[in-house]
Order: structure tokens, then sequence, then C-alpha cells
């Protein structure tokens, strides 16, 4: 396969393997060099295409690339959720599953924006009514509570006093567990503002009792 194909048939070109991004595609296809291994649904790395490396993957009994153990596959799929960082957070829309790739690889969509001030516009937050929100919208937040559900309650309480309400769909979104620890991670990128309330920020309750804000 390398050797029929031309240049202007691959997108990308590195030491690791050739990419080719297919727009509209269901599935990536991966070789290790001339052989197919298997193919990745989009709903999995969020892109479609070929992928063929320049040396062979380690493969398990199924043939199928041992992700975790093939140094040449890990590098490999870092390029690839780099393409697909730098394409969704240019993206007008983003599904669900998109939002979740990104979220869990939240730390590197600033990283991998070909332009610094473009991820903050990406709308990765979703308030208790469902409405989608980008990452700039938390300088208009001081306090933030976690509220499992978003019901009635969350709400209620979304907005009030300038409180933002962290659903446990929200937390699932950026692979995290707690509110803690997701105020950690926003605040490792600056995108909290700096006045917010340190008590507030990791206040966590089950009703809008406003005392405890």
């Amino acid at each position: 396969m390398i050797q029929s194909a031309t240049r202007d048939f691959w997108t990308l070109e590195d030491d690791l393997a050739y990419y080719r991004i297919v727009q509209g595609a269901h599935a990536l296809e991966v070789y290790s060099q001339d052989v197919f291994v298997r193919h990745f649904s989009t709903w999995q790395l969020s892109i479609g295409g070929v992928v063929a490396s320049k040396q062979p993957l380690e493969l398990n009994f199924a043939r199928n690339a041992a992700e975790s153990a093939c140094p040449v596959w890990s590098g490999i799929r870092k390029v690839i959720e780099a393409l697909v960082i730098r394409k969704l957070a240019t993206s007008a829309h983003l599904t669900d599953s998109q939002r979740k790739f990104l979220g869990c690889r939240f730390r590197n969509v600033a990283q991998c924006a070909s332009d610094p001030s473009v991820w903050k516009d990406v709308k990765l937050l979703t308030d208790p009514w469902g409405q989608h929100l980008p990452l700039s919208a938390l300088t208009q937040y001081r306090r933030f509570v976690h509220i499992p559900e978003p019901g009635p309650l969350a709400c209620a309480t979304h907005g009030i006093g300038g409180t933002f309400v962290v659903t446990d769909a929200l937390l699932d979104r950026f692979g995290v567990d707690s509110l803690p620890d997701w105020l950690e991670l926003l605040t490792a990128t600056g995108l909290l503002p700096e006045d917010h309330s340190p008590r507030a920020r990791f206040a966590a309750t089950a009703s809008p009792d406003r005392s405890a804000w």
C-alpha cells in the first residue's frame, strides 16, 4: 500500500507513520506497514481515514495493536489525538461524545490548539438547563457547587450570586470524580477568576443553602 501511494494521498507524514484523514469516514483503518491490523470506529478516536506505521506494531494474539505495550502505536495515537483536538477546537458544533473526547484530554486542548485563544471558546461546559457554554464563560462565576442531577434544584441554584452548578455529567465529561478535582484542573489552566471564593469553590451541597455560599 505504501509503495503505490503518492505523497498527495497522505494528510500528514512523520517519523512514525503516514496519516490520511478522510472527512465523513466511519472508521480509522490501522496498518502495521503494509499489513492491516484493525479499525477504530469514529466514536473511539473521533476521526476516520487510514494510518500506516513505518515500523512494525507490536500485536497481541488477536492481531490487534497492543495499545498499552506498543511504543510505536502509543506515539501514533498521540499524533492522532492532537489532530482531532485541533479539528474539534475550531468546530462550530460538537456532539456529546466529542465533548467528552476533549474533556478527558483537557490538559492537551490548550497545547494542541493552533491559536492559543481559540481553546477558551470551545463549548465544553453544560449548565443545568442543557445549554452548552464556552470555557471562557467561567470568568462570570465566583462560586461553584456540586449538585448531581440537572433537575429543578440545580436550575434554581445556577446563576444565583454568581454560582455555577457542576453536575455529575459534567464531572464525568472531564474524567474527574469530584468538584475539588474539577476545580483544580480548571485552575491550573487559568480559567477561573482570581477573586473566586476559596470556600465556595470546594463547596458541595444537595440543597440551596445560601448561608454555606
